[in-house]
């Protein structure tokens, strides 16, 4: 019984997570009041559909996350739209993140209508990097973007937006992750 006892603290433990961060401390987030801004697109800034947090793991790992869900709506654009950044131990467990998060992309995509359609005539920053245009029923919906530099990934999923000549991932996306090498939680 000690033993089971210890073993379930262990995994109660693993993972400190923080909910209701402030997104602003984090330059490195492009959040939807941005993409509001830019593209006019009606979406709910009230922050109820919003999330953000921060997860330090045992390992020494940290993962910033944001997301956004608001599909079933009359009120508003449907969207969803995640940024995942994290920090790895080390550079291999970093590209093993990104291997395991691209074959995720792989199974999830590949069922109930979905699809992508990778995009390899942009310059994306970068030791590996994939991004590739959502598709539901065929139709484009939304993108896929992960590019992991040293040990550092950043992950971006949206459904219901996307531009056809690729300036929301060229124009909006990239800038903000510029420095993605120097991410670090905020205290």
């Amino acid at each position: 019984m000690k033993k089971f006892t210890l073993l379930f603290v262990l995994i109660l433990s693993s993972c400190l997570s923080e909910d209701k961060i402030d997104a602003s401390k984090y330059p490195i987030l492009t959040t939807v009041k941005e993409v509001s801004d830019i593209y006019e697109v009606n979406l709910d800034l009230s922050g109820k559909s919003e999330t953000c947090s921060v997860h330090k793991y045992f390992d020494g790992s940290v993962e910033l996350e944001y997301t956004y869900d608001l599909i079933d709506t009359d009120r508003y654009t449907p969207l969803y739209y995640s940024i995942i950044i994290s920090k790895e131990r080390s550079v291999r467990e970093a590209k093993k993140a990104y291997q395991l998060t691209n074959g995720a992309y792989d199974i999830v995509t590949s069922s109930f209508g979905q699809g992508t359609e990778e995009v390899k005539n942009i310059n994306l920053p970068g030791d590996d990097n994939f991004y590739a245009i959502r598709t539901y029923d065929g139709e484009p919906n939304g993108v896929l973007l992960t590019i992991r530099h040293g040990k550092y990934i950043y992950n971006l999923i949206t459904s219901g937006i996307y531009t056809d000549d690729h300036s929301f991932i060229k124009e909006v996306i990239l800038p903000e992750i510029e420095n993605l090498k120097k991410f670090s939680i905020v205290e």
